[in-house]
């Protein structure tokens, strides 16, 4: 096998497809934009506070014992003095600093909450017929003030239990359509608290004593490594590995899905026979696979540099070890290998794309069924089942990157054992392929199935 031929062709099938507009604007344009947007976004996020929502509040309190309390609860007032109680401590804490500030995250999310409503509260009385008090909602008034935004119907026994029963009744929220998700988690919030605090002086329990004997302020999970303590990010850490394979899954399938297409497109305008008087079959698929291996990469480094750069932006790059990304490339290198050769012995042996479609049903399975076992193995990566698959090609670099990239990271004998096994499957698929590669070439007609591929596999 000629080298220089094979780099010629590899050079010639990344240029056709890596140079073209619509790969620039997809791989090069579209990460650009989001690398140069993440500044854009965290400054939108801190400025999505919604103005205070403005209207009325009418309730319906059956138990006769809520109302009061909640009306007076439900003022601009109180609503702004309760911000500062819990379940709605996020914002003093960003202030303050009391929890760490995960690269300005918590701050972002404090000014998520917005402002506090400003209601009127309209009393219905006890017996009023929530049926017809519905009809307030469906009302419209030029003036917003006077919109009826919510009603809270209170169970008679929602503070005092009736006779015979275990358990304490509740209440109801009817909102507009319209109103915003955090306007009714604000009502929900005070009237939950409302109810408790008045079944708390029927008990005659002290509430704020309660409250404080209940309440366990947490430092957060700090993990200590030998460069120091930092805080541990949970959700991060469980979306770090699928993130990782996603990535994975989107180089090897782009650079397979371009190197079916442009075989099946230079053999069906017979480019491939004029290619075939320079270069050997070998060299041809041997180039193929190279120059797409290249165009895969470059996916695989632009979105990961991405990635990179939006957890360097949120001081978080500390959550990602640089052999994580060592053995994405191997892996992903190996991965490639076994979907590609696959895709260049299908495309070699169909004339049209759509004749390709049987033949690339296993590929896809394959490739699907590896994307999605490589979830549950992130999760229970020690898992016998899970260990098992990280030895068994083609899912094994899935499986396998989906362990490195856990809170569970396998030994290195496990990870250099699984690129052994890999690599000798990815030759051992490559050998099949060039077999098919050889003999499908130049074969015009009705494509083949799989028992005419193997006839040619022994052919060759």
């Amino acid at each position: 096998m000629n080298v220089g031929k094979v780099i010629h062709v590899a050079k010639r099938e990344f240029a056709s497809t890596a140079m073209t507009k619509g790969f620039i604007i997809g791989a090069l344009v579209l990460p650009a934009v989001f690398a140069a947007i993440m500044p854009l976004i965290m400054v939108l996020i801190e400025s999505a506070a919604p103005p205070a929502e403005v209207g009325r509040v009418a309730i319906a309190d059956r138990s006769g014992q809520v109302g009061g309390l909640l009306a007076e609860r439900l003022t601009p007032e109180a609503l702004t003095e309760a911000r500062g109680d819990a379940p709605k401590e996020l914002a003093e804490q960003a202030e303050s600093g009391e929890q760490p500030d995960t690269g300005g995250i918590a701050s972002a999310a404090a000014s998520m909450i917005g402002e506090v409503p400003r209601f009127q509260i309209d009393a219905l009385g006890p017996d009023a017929d929530i049926e017809d008090a519905k009809g307030r909602l469906l009302e419209s008034h030029e003036n917003k003030a006077d919109l009826t935004l919510a009603i809270v119907e209170i169970d008679a026994d929602a503070v005092e239990r009736t006779e015979g029963e275990t358990q304490f009744g509740g209440y109801t929220l009817y909102t507009r359509p319209e109103v915003d998700v955090r306007t009714s988690s604000t009502i929900e919030n005070t009237v939950e608290r409302a109810i408790k605090d008045t079944r708390y002086r029927i008990a005659g329990v002290d509430a704020d004593e309660l409250r404080a004997l209940t309440r366990v302020r947490s430092g957060g999970v700090q993990e200590v490594t030998e460069a120091g303590t930092r805080e541990s990010n949970k959700a991060l850490k469980l979306i770090l590995p699928f993130a990782v394979i996603m990535l994975l899954f989107m180089g090897v399938m782009t650079g397979g899905q371009y190197l079916l297409t442009t075989m099946v497109e230079e053999k069906s305008s017979r480019v491939v026979e004029v290619l075939l008087s320079a270069v050997s079959p070998m060299e041809l698929m041997a180039g193929k696979i190279l120059g797409q291996l290249l165009v895969g990469s470059t996916l695989l480094v632009m979105y990961a540099g991405v990635g990179i750069l939006a957890l360097v932006f949120f001081s978080m790059l500390d959550l990602l070890e640089w052999t994580d990304l060592l053995y994405m490339m191997i892996f992903f290198l190996i991965a490639y290998v076994m979907i590609a050769a696959f895709m260049a012995a299908i495309g070699s042996a169909v004339n049209e794309l759509r004749e390709a479609q049987s033949l690339m049903g296993p590929v896809m399975i394959v490739l699907v069924l590896a994307l999605y076992m490589s979830f549950p193995v992130s999760l229970s990566p020690s898992a016998p089942w899970a260990v098992a698959m990280s030895f068994i090609p083609p899912v094994s670099p899935f499986a396998m990157l989906a362990r490195i990239a856990s809170t569970e990271p396998p030994d290195a004998w496990q990870i250099w054992l699984s690129i052994l096994i890999s690599s000798l499957a990815a030759w051992g698929m490559v050998w099949i392929a060039a077999k098919i590669f050889r003999v499908g070439l130049l074969m015009f007609g009705k494509p083949p199935n799989f028992t005419t591929l193997i006839k040619w596999i022994r052919m060759a």
